[in-house]
């Protein structure tokens, strides 16, 4: 996340995605902005952008005019099978870091295993090795998530954004 990136919110005030956070960079904000199709929020107070005629602070957080309708569902993505998963490894047990992570077909892609939610799994980058091809199941077997359930176990940190305000229209 950069630090002048801008929390995108929906019509109703509240973030147009949790998963991944409607997050959009400066560019795209500073351009929404002023063609005039959202609403001003929030600006960072300490990040400015200028031209040779123009100068203003970047947005923080800006909201859409209406409200847009948008599915519900999880998106599959290597972030959401870690968060589901609690960043374990699902054969060893261990808690890892993202970059020493990486996602394992539980039916490998070679005998026919496809790549979604029911067949993907977190798994360390020696469990996935040692696993290769073989048959091994791991210790949950893997479904796609509810939005509730990534919730529970994804703590969106409010230090962690660049501007503290986001997490009153997270919670």
């Amino acid at each position: 996340m950069d630090q002048a990136d801008c929390l995108l919110l929906n019509g109703n005030g509240k973030p147009v995605s949790l998963f991944p956070l409607s997050i959009i960079s400066w560019k795209t904000a500073v351009k929404l902005f002023l063609t005039r199709e959202v609403f001003l929020i929030k600006e960072h107070k300490d990040k400015i952008v200028r031209s040779p005629s123009f100068e203003m602070n970047l947005p923080s957080i800006l909201m859409l005019p209406k409200f847009h309708h948008h599915a519900e569902q999880v998106k599959f993505s290597r972030t959401n099978v870690f968060i589901r998963d609690g960043h374990n490894c699902q054969y060893c047990h261990e808690a890892f870091e993202r970059k020493e992570l990486t996602i394992d077909h539980v039916i490998p892609k070679s005998k026919g295993g496809k790549t979604e939610w029911d067949n993907v799994v977190t798994s360390c980058k020696k469990c996935n090795l040692a696993k290769g091809s073989k048959d091994i199941k791991p210790s949950r077997i893997p479904k796609k998530p509810s939005i509730g359930t990534l919730i529970k176990y994804h703590q969106l940190r409010s230090k962690n954004f660049p501007d503290g305000e986001w997490a009153k229209y997270i919670q």
